[in-house]
């Protein structure tokens, strides 16, 4: 019979395991740390990046959806319309009298479908009251007097004849606003009765095939 201890001793087996551990650590040399890995500069990271990215990333054809290759290469949109260019039929013949009363001598004559009016020009003028005559003496007509009396007399003629103008243009102008409105009310009704007949068409296919 042997003791568990001289078992031991005799077969250089450590008593208990925390001497046993401690002489392992101690007979095995110190281990240095394991070096760090290289730290990569900016630019490594971004070619890094950059090739992984693209290593990826596998080559693809680009195909059209069907959304896109079913629009048209044009827009069917039409075109904003400047309405001063619009030109309306009407049948228009003004007397070629009046004309020459409405157009100012030596210049072209007076087109009433391009002539327009100011809001200005349009007022209503006040009734023009004549002056009280004030009786002269025969001796204090002199000289001054009647070219005084010349002057006013040519500057009165001509703001008659300017307004005689103006109200002549005017009235041709509204004659043929009158033809064109009465032309464009006919057009207007032949629209809207093409659009009824859009509407009760397109009624017509919303109730069978469903909204749009």
């Amino acid at each position: 019979y042997m003791d568990l201890e001289e078992f031991l001793s005799e077969n250089g087996i450590p008593a208990n395991t925390s001497q046993g551990e401690q002489v392992t650590q101690a007979a095995q040399p110190p281990q240095a740390p394991p070096p760090a890995p290289p730290t990569p500069s900016v630019v490594d990271l971004s070619s890094r990046a950059t090739t992984s990215v693209h290593t990826n990333m596998a080559p693809q054809t680009c195909l059209p959806s069907p959304s896109t290759a079913a629009l048209p290469s044009a827009r069917d949109t039409p075109s904003p319309i400047d309405p001063e260019s619009i030109q309306v039929p009407v049948t228009y013949d003004p007397d070629p009298a009046d004309l020459a009363l409405s157009s100012v001598p030596g210049q072209e004559i007076f087109d009433p479908r391009k002539r327009k009016f100011s809001a200005e020009e349009l007022k209503p003028q006040p009734m023009i009251k004549k002056a009280r005559k004030v009786f002269i003496p025969e001796d204090l007509k002199d000289d001054k007097y009647w070219a005084r009396r010349r002057k006013n007399n040519v500057a009165a003629k001509r703001s008659r004849d300017a307004r005689r103008l103006k109200e002549n243009q005017i009235a041709i102008r509204a004659g043929f606003l009158e033809k064109e409105n009465a032309a464009l009310r006919v057009e207007v009704a032949d629209l809207r009765k093409e659009l009824g007949r859009c509407k009760n068409i397109l009624a017509k296919y919303e109730s069978r095939h469903g909204p749009l």
